[in-house]
């Protein structure tokens, strides 16, 4: 086979085999369980375990079905005691505001004594979060404070200690948890399939020629 041929057919198995490698891999939230909690205040930072029955400063919000700790995707839309509603998703966390006004903070005279003023949100043990930013889309009288957004593997804490946005502006956080098995595109199997081939009919070819070269000698 001439040099162009095999040239041709090694690049076809070279991209196929980079795209296996550079494919992106899945992250996101889907398949685990969220609880969400709204803080004001608490004293630490990250705040404790919100147990709303015997802390008057933590509210455990429950999901539009009843639910405290649902299933992601999931919907927390009391706004009537916390001022927001929440969505979490596979890999967005979106905070609506519904208090225009009125401050996350214990006090709305002066600045903000508050430690922490914000949301917990604590996943199930097999979220294994890797990274969390503020998306660009977000309001700018929403964002976290200086240092006020942090994480683990399984948890996420958002300070908005003194922010008062208006009413309807969102604060979106960007999610990356973990990531899945790549899969190859139909198009990537396509030219590895071509590649592996081809370098078979190569290989033939080579063998043939070889026989007929032993026979004529």
């Amino acid at each position: 086979m001439h040099l162009k041929s095999q040239l041709a057919l090694a690049s076809l198995l070279f991209f196929g085999l980079a795209g296996v490698m550079t494919a992106p891999a899945h992250a996101g939230l889907i398949g685990n369980t969220v609880s969400a909690d709204y803080w004001f205040p608490s004293a630490s930072v990250p705040p404790p375990t919100c147990d709303d029955t015997t802390n008057p400063n933590c509210e455990n919000l429950t999901d539009s079905m009843g639910n405290t700790t649902p299933t992601i995707p999931a919907n927390f839309k009391q706004g009537v005691t916390d001022g927001a509603t929440i969505s979490v998703g596979d890999t967005q966390i979106v905070i609506t505001n519904l208090f225009s006004g009125i401050p996350f903070c214990s006090v709305t005279v002066g600045s903000c004594p508050d430690v922490f003023n914000g949301f917990a949100f604590v996943f199930s043990s097999g979220a294994d979060i890797t990274k969390v930013t503020v998306d660009p889309s977000s309001a700018p009288d929403f964002l976290p404070i200086a240092g006020g957004l942090t994480f683990t593997s399984t948890a996420i804490f958002v300070n908005v200690a003194g922010r008062s946005p208006d009413t309807d502006q969102q604060l979106i956080l960007d999610v990356t948890a973990g990531s899945a098995p790549v899969v190859p595109e139909p198009s990537t199997w396509a030219m590895m399939l071509l590649g592996f081939a081809g370098l078979g009919f190569v290989g033939y070819r080579r063998r043939g020629a070889v026989g007929r070269v032993v026979h004529l000698g």
